[in-house]
């Protein structure tokens, strides 16, 4: 009787299953996906990225960084680099991150495992990013747990479109949460990949409290790109913002100036 309370009692108090597990490249995440998986699945530097630095997600931390050392407060920094991360993504053309990024997703959703897609971009940009990732061959909508288009509030506007929620730079975990709660799903594991970890934890915290097993995928494919980001080609873009010119572009320009 005692070992059988004993049992009882650890099943009772041990910690759900979490963890974050670095990988490398994008086909690892089917070593953690199972029949009931949800998959979330991270944008900007995971799934996209623009064909050039300028509108980069290294580019718009750059953004935020200059500003503030123009004395502005982080908010404010946030504010005016918004912005103009946002008109840039309206014009840009992206490209996938890994080549075997569409047809990875498509095997999971041709398994019928549920895959949708988790961002921080806001509302503003919510059809933009379905025209982005339908030029590179990817549509979340396929397996999600809804086809229906679902605001919610978080405590500001959020919405789920075509498969992808847009957390608005709200909590993610707290997002996700109250989207599960509106479609009424509860997969048995949840599993995401995001080049963020911090956006990893955020996620986990929200997973947490609802009980279900979680695994966060820290993605390192551009680590080394995000690294080398050229300033310098990225600020010449900008000033011939209507026009993106290439990287390559740019450089060549920047050498002819010494």
């Amino acid at each position: 009787m005692k070992a059988l309370l004993f049992c009882l009692t650890i099943l009772f108090v041990a910690p759900l299953a979490a963890e974050i597990v670095e990988v490398s490249n994008f086909h690892e995440i089917k070593k953690y996906v199972s029949d009931e998986t949800l998959v979330i699945l991270d944008i900007d530097n995971t799934l996209l990225m623009p064909q050039q630095e300028l509108g980069s997600d290294q580019w718009f931390r750059y953004r935020v960084n200059s500003y503030r050392k123009m004395g502005k407060s982080y908010q404010e920094a946030l504010e005016l680099a918004l912005p103009e991360w946002e008109a840039v993504q309206n014009i840009t053309a992206v490209q996938l991150v890994e080549e075997n990024i569409p047809e990875v997703i498509s095997s999971l959703q041709q398994q019928n495992i549920k895959v949708i897609g988790l961002t921080t971009r806001g509302l503003a940009l919510a059809m933009r990013t379905v025209q982005q990732l339908d030029s590179v061959g990817i549509d979340l909508s396929m397996t999600a747990p809804s086809k229906e288009e679902i605001p919610l509030l978080n405590p500001h506007a959020i919405l789920f479109r075509k498969g992808i929620l847009f957390t608005a730079g709200t909590h993610k975990g707290k997002g996700l949460q109250k989207l599960l709660a509106k479609v009424d799903c509860k997969p048995r594991n949840i599993v995401f990949i995001n080049d963020k970890r911090g956006n990893l934890r955020q996620l986990e915290e929200g997973v947490n409290e609802l009980e279900i097993p979680f695994t966060g995928l820290r993605y390192g494919y551009l680590d080394n790109k995000v690294r080398d980001f050229r300033p310098d080609i990225a600020d010449l873009q900008f000033e011939s913002f209507k026009a993106i010119i290439s990287d390559k572009a740019a450089e060549t320009i920047l050498n002819s100036k010494g």
